[in-house]
């Protein structure tokens, strides 16, 4: 998710947040290696203690550039058709090039009764798969808070770094 705005001293800048796999896929090629190292180490951190994380890039756009993107993105927002495709494709023209700023770290809390009732589930017979698109280290860490998980339960973890 991006956001443009131009600054007080007039400068419009792009800043864009999300996953740390797709904002590193967004980055300007070479020059933030440590960054990327050092912010990836305090993510895996974050999301052993459970923190749901997200990382931060800015890129500054010139406004002919600015003029191009907005022409663009208003006729994505008006297509009948495929409009989300189309706002997509439009706004990676600018989220590209980007330079990481940093990241954040949240505590996102189990609404109340909800060990209890997956506790119930499991107690009943009723086999739960959770699928999620959160780190690895924060969905364990989520499932043994609402005691999906427990320490007696074989855990099977499958990852894929391709599509294939």
């Amino acid at each position: 998710m991006s956001i443009i705005l131009r600054d007080p001293s007039g400068q419009i800048r792009v800043y864009c947040k999300g996953a740390d796999s797709i904002i590193y896929d967004r980055l300007s090629p070479g020059g933030q290696e440590e960054l990327k190292t050092t912010t990836t180490q305090q993510l895996e951190g974050f999301a052993s203690e459970g923190l749901r994380t997200l990382c931060l890039a800015v890129r500054d756009l010139a406004d002919d550039e600015y003029k191009t993107w907005k022409e663009k993105a208003h006729e994505a927002a008006c297509a009948m058709d495929d409009r989300e495709a189309k706002i997509d494709k439009v706004n990676e023209l600018v989220e590209t090039n980007m330079t990481l700023i940093g990241a954040t770290a949240i505590e996102d809390k189990l609404q109340d009764g909800v060990p209890s009732a997956i506790a119930s589930l499991a107690k009943g017979g009723i086999k739960i798969w959770v699928l999620t698109g959160d780190k690895q280290e924060t969905a364990i860490n989520i499932g043994f808070s609402c005691k999906l998980l427990t320490p007696e339960l074989a855990l099977i973890i499958v990852n894929a770094d391709t599509k294939q």
